[in-house]
């Protein structure tokens, strides 16, 4: 008996071989674990590492890490324009790597006007090189409350967009109470020195509609400047609503527009846009809600959402084509890996342009359950299977993924939220810390793509078929999984290594993570618990 076992204990040896060869971890010194907030990091071109750690009325503080993974700065901003004590009336709407400098866009309402602020950040000492106020919405009333659920008048706001080719990007205010109809969509176009390259307002064409409701932008560079709209007038009109696909170019003063033929209804309509210049075409990716259900027994509320991903040339700005995103690859993954009835039913989350120009769709089952408990209602949505659709260059769908987690975030979860994750989108009026933990990341490296998520060390242990699978409530337990995704087949390990019993874990905070495709780094904050003791450190890791 001896022989065979010594055989089974060197293939176990060699499958573990076989996973840490997969990564490359460094880490940073310990630090405490941080509080409820604003967590997350951005990777710079020099190779420093900016770390953003902000609460609710304690400011926000940055630390910066050199390429050797030491701390070489650690600053609290000291703002004059916007308070940053006072987080709880603020919303993050972007953080990027501009001219080599963090640059924070951040929305704050000062005595209920609406103000866009940029905040310019040194990636080596973290001092504030330079803040600018952008725009700023006119004073909010409760008459405006009334005016968008009884009159159709679309919420204002306020959308940050950059150019993932170029520093490029372009501010857009959107004022849905404007008395002017043509004043409704300012659009400010800035180079990568923060220089203002162009501006204009967003006319409705030919006076068409009454109202615009903002569904997505993309920015090309220092050229241009794409907007789509759904224009509509209301339930007052027999013209029918249309969505609009426009263009800013430099050096014109006005848009122009053309409506698409849709026969759907984008009414609540929200969107992933992008240009992608390698092939000189526009792809929209649109997640619209067509009805709701309540299952009166289980207090699920079910809502449909129709899904199509379209592609239009930037030039005429013609449809080129459009596809309803079904994931049929994925259904096919589960059917013959998990369930041979299986059927998933996720949420597009995230559209990514690769290189070869084929694309690929995230997904993420989300249900909503409301409980009546202590006289009043809470809302809890569960985070389901993960789903990934990898599409050809013309939006056919080559592959499928489906890998089953279960998860239970504290109240309603944002839609498209890996694409809001993306751009540092963040407000503290959200209830639980716990959130910011779950969800999924996916990481397009070299090597393959790998999808992470924190999940209960005794699942790693499950069939994808087994039904006693449990719920990650509190993360504390948890550990980070990462999967391969290898055609036909996945390859499961855990991120930092397997468990020593379960008073210890590792896992990550998801949603400070980014990764740096041009030095192929994933990086993280994770919190190492050791019984009742928790350590977080930051951690750096390459795909090999």
């Amino acid at each position: 008996m001896k022989k065979p076992l010594l055989i089974i204990a060197a293939m176990l040896l060699c499958i573990n071989s076989l996973f840490a060869q997969q990564t490359a971890i460094e880490k940073s010194e310990e630090f405490d674990e941080p509080a409820y907030g604003w967590n997350k990091l951005l990777q710079m071109k020099n190779g420093n590492t900016m770390f953003f750690h902000g609460t609710r009325r304690n400011g926000v503080e940055v630390t910066v890490y050199d390429s050797k993974r030491k701390q070489i700065a650690s600053k609290e901003m000291e703002t004059k324009l916007c308070d940053l004590d006072n987080m709880k009336k603020a919303k993050i709407i972007g953080l990027y790597e501009i001219g080599g400098e963090g640059v924070i866009f951040l929305v704050q309402a000062d005595d209920r006007v609406p103000t866009l602020y940029r905040i310019r950040v040194s990636a080596t000492t973290g001092d504030i090189i330079k803040e600018d106020e952008l725009g700023e919405l006119p004073k909010t009333s409760v008459w405006q409350g009334y005016a968008m659920v009884f009159g159709g008048v679309d919420a204002s706001d306020m959308i940050v967009e950059k150019d993932p080719n170029s520093d490029c990007y372009a501010a857009i205010i959107f004022n849905g109470f404007a008395h002017n109809r043509n004043e409704r969509i300012k659009v400010m176009h800035f180079d990568g020195t923060h220089k203002i390259i162009n501006t204009a307002y967003y006319a409705s064409p030919g006076g068409t509609f009454k109202y615009l409701r903002f569904i997505g932008a993309a920015v090309d560079g220092n050229k241009r400047i794409f907007v789509t709209t759904y224009g509509h007038n209301g339930n007052t009109s027999d013209v029918a609503a249309r969505v609009i696909v426009s263009k800013l170019t430099v050096g014109d003063s006005s848009f122009s527009h053309n409506l698409l033929n849709f026969s759907e209804d984008f009414d609540k309509t929200q969107s992933v846009m992008r240009y992608n210049a390698s092939n000189n075409e526009i792809q929209l990716l649109t997640l619209s809600f067509v009805k709701s259900k309540h299952h009166i027994m289980s207090s699920k509320t079910q809502n449909e959402y129709l899904t199509l991903l379209s592609y239009i040339d930037p030039e005429t700005l013609a449809l080129l084509s459009v596809k309803p995103v079904v994931g049929a690859k994925i259904d096919a993954y589960g059917r013959k890996n998990i369930d041979k009835d299986y059927e998933y039913v996720g949420m597009p989350q995230q559209m990514i342009i690769n290189k070869d120009n084929t694309t690929t769709i995230l997904s993420e089952e989300m249900n909503e359950v409301t409980v009546y408990t202590n006289h009043s209602y809470h809302t809890y949505t569960y985070l389901g299977p993960v789903g990934v659709s990898e599409l050809s260059d013309t939006g056919a769908e080559v592959h499928g993924y489906a890998i089953s987690k279960k998860q239970k975030a504290d109240g309603g979860f944002p839609h498209l939220y890996i694409s809001q994750r993306s751009k540092g989108i963040f407000a503290v009026s959200r209830k639980s810390n716990t959130d910011a933990f779950l969800s999924y990341d996916y990481i397009n490296a070299p090597s393959g793509s790998y999808i992470v998520f924190n999940d209960l060390p005794g699942n790693a242990d499950k069939d994808e078929t087994d039904d006693n699978v449990k719920t990650v409530k509190s993360v504390s337990a948890t550990n980070t999984m990462c999967y391969k995704l290898n055609e036909p087949k996945l390859d499961k390990f855990f991120l930092f290594g397997e468990p020593d019993g379960k008073r210890s874990s590792t896992f990550c905070y998801i949603e400070s993570s980014d990764y740096n495709k041009d030095m192929n780094t994933y990086a993280t904050i994770i919190v190492e618990r050791d019984g009742r003791s928790k350590a977080a450190k930051i951690a750096w890791i390459k795909f090999m």
